[in-house]
């Protein structure tokens, strides 16, 4: 018989990279990765929507070849 433990909260943060080649997008999707790149800048929903909705839509966690997971919080 197998014991197990509820866990009442876990946050995690889990970071995954990525790799893709030959990649068509709109223009603007385009010169908005630029900028972001340029700044420094992570893509965030409020700052670079555009960028967000279409990353959410063509970058998948499938496609990663590297991950790791962080553990914010354990209860």
């Amino acid at each position: 018989m197998s014991k197990t433990k509820t866990v009442k909260k876990l946050d995690l943060t889990i970071t995954y990279k990525v790799g893709y080649g030959d990649v068509k997008m709109p223009k603007e999707i385009y010169e908005q990765l630029l900028k972001a790149a340029e700044n420094g800048d992570e893509i965030e929903m409020h700052k670079y929507p555009d960028v967000a909705d279409w990353m959410s839509s063509n970058v998948a966690e499938r496609d990663c070849f590297d991950w790791k997971a962080e553990i914010d919080s354990v209860s």
